[in-house]
């Protein structure tokens, strides 16, 4: 067996054991892919068990699948139903099961304005069938305050100031807090913009990797850990974050891919894009980090920070004179 849950020396004994109860089979391999995920391999089938922090997010998630495909969206991981005596605990730790989607050989990525298309026609079409389901469905998620959780990541990064600027310049420093305050000072009297109807099930992390091309050529959206109520158009505004990077911080190609198109208005969205999200998440993320886990991040933690600065730069001086016009 791979390698598995390991909280005691027979811990991975027991999941396996666990695994084949919930699956009714006799489990080949548990593989553990990466965190709290593993691969389980029976004879017929793969699927993926996932440890969840408790039994309510799981049921979220699971009711989200499961209506995602009444109303026919199906480019999802089905879960493995539960049964009703509580078997998705497991030594008191909450665990779903999930079928496996082979992937492509060439993994997704948003290299090409195609694969940013068909990317974000997907999220779309996400967003439309969540915003069909009903309301008792609906109200099962919580809020999303994105000015809110941007006021907090801030204000974290300014209190972790002292420990950033042992890796960070001053000169970089000051100006990523420049570019934040100005854009969250724009948008200080904008707060009901942000919460305004309609709603839907928004996806709340649309990194690449959580679009998953299966080998049948299909793409998938993936992992709903961070699914909240709120208006769409606030996971378009991650979408445009992601995604420029690999359109070399250029306004123009962004606007002329449509993706703003659902803003409430132009003004607003280009504020919001002046909030440098990826920096100010990735610092904070990698001040709490132990040694070993800060030497893997600091790469990707790097290239967005320094080796994008200029190209960042010319983008927020770009934006700046568009909302001067």
């Amino acid at each position: 067996m791979g390698g598995g849950w390991d909280k005691e020396g027979d811990g991975n004994k027991r999941l396996l054991l666990y695994a084949e109860k919930r699956l009714g089979e006799p489990v080949q391999k548990i593989t553990k892919l990466r965190g709290k995920v593993w691969l389980v391999e029976t004879k017929t089938k793969k699927w993926i068990l996932k440890e969840y922090p408790g039994i309510e997010r799981l049921k979220r998630q699971m009711l989200l699948t499961t209506t995602l495909l009444e109303s026919g969206f199906s480019h999802i991981c089905r879960f493995l139903p539960a049964d009703d005596d509580g078997d998705c605990i497991f030594e008191q730790t909450c665990f779903g099961i999930m079928e496996y989607i082979e992937p492509h050989p060439d993994a997704f990525a948003y290299h090409t304005e195609q694969d940013i298309l068909s990317a974000f026609r997907l999220l779309k079409a996400y967003h439309r069938a969540t915003g069909r389901f009903p309301l008792s469905a609906k109200i099962e998620f919580p809020r999303f305050f994105q000015l809110r959780k941007w006021r907090n990541r801030y204000r974290e990064f300014l209190e972790n100031k002292g420990e950033i600027m042992h890796y960070m310049p001053a000169f970089y420093f000051k100006t990523y807090e420049s570019w934040t305050h100005a854009s969250l000072k724009r948008l200080g009297e904008k707060e009901p913009i942000f919460t305004r109807p309609p709603y839907c099930i928004t996806h709340g992390d649309v990194a690449h990797h959580n679009f998953l091309r299966g080998k049948d050529g299909k793409l998938y959206l993936i992992d709903f850990d961070l699914a909240r109520l709120a208006p769409a158009w606030t996971d378009d505004l991650q979408f445009c974050n992601r995604i420029l990077p690999s359109i070399s911080w250029s306004l123009s190609k962004l606007c002329n891919l449509g993706i703003m198109m659902d803003a409430p208005d132009r003004e607003t969205i280009l504020e919001a894009l002046l909030y440098p999200a990826d920096v100010l998440r990735e610092w904070n993320q990698f001040i709490t980090c132990g040694e070993n886990e800060k030497e893997q991040l600091w790469p990707h933690l790097s290239s967005i920070t320094f080796g994008q600065f200029e190209e960042r730069g010319r983008f927020v001086l770009e934006v700046e004179k568009q909302l001067r016009a």
